[in-house]
């Protein structure tokens, strides 16, 4: 996992996703309700809930990308191939992309294979932290970063797709 780029630009809950003629909008809307959640609960032993949070948001992350690949191409000629470009860039370029790749399919696969979590709560000096795993990375950031990911490659394919 590397710091090599942000996707984070604006507000994601003010500036969702403009023309949305994708149906991957609809698990991404689902991304963006938990990331509110998970960003505004408690998040400590006593408040498991983020852990169903966390499982159904970073489902959600992937389906967004299934939902693409799979529904959306399929609605037109001109959907695949921008979509299948899209993704061709993506692999291309994986530690520019590297969001998706070592967290929404690293931890999606965690999770539903082997019911293991990135996600953590590791005790800090300062209180609970949800950490990602050994990383230093902080796990609500890294969730957050995989949304506006998503939210930024829809909104480039919808403009290519006008």
């Amino acid at each position: 996992m590397t710091e090599l780029n942000s996707w984070i630009t604006g507000d994601v809950f003010t500036s969702g996703p403009g023309i949305s003629t994708l149906r991957a909008w609809e698990p991404w809307e689902e991304t963006r309700s938990a990331l509110f959640e998970i960003q505004n609960s408690d998040i400590d032993d006593e408040h498991p809930e983020w852990r169903t949070n966390w499982i159904a948001g970073v489902a959600m992350l992937r389906t967004t990308g299934h939902v693409l690949h799979k529904v959306d191409a399929a609605l037109s000629a001109r959907h695949k191939r921008v979509i299948d470009a899209a993704w061709l860039s993506w692999n291309a370029d994986k530690d520019g992309n590297w969001i998706f790749f070592d967290f929404i399919e690293r931890e999606r696969n965690n999770i539903l294979k082997t019911f293991s979590f990135g996600a953590q709560l590791p005790a800090t000096e300062d209180g609970r932290v949800l950490a990602y795993g050994n990383t230093g990375f902080d796990a609500t950031q890294l969730f957050r970063e995989a949304v506006y990911w998503w939210r930024y490659q829809l909104r480039m394919i919808e403009s290519q797709l006008r």
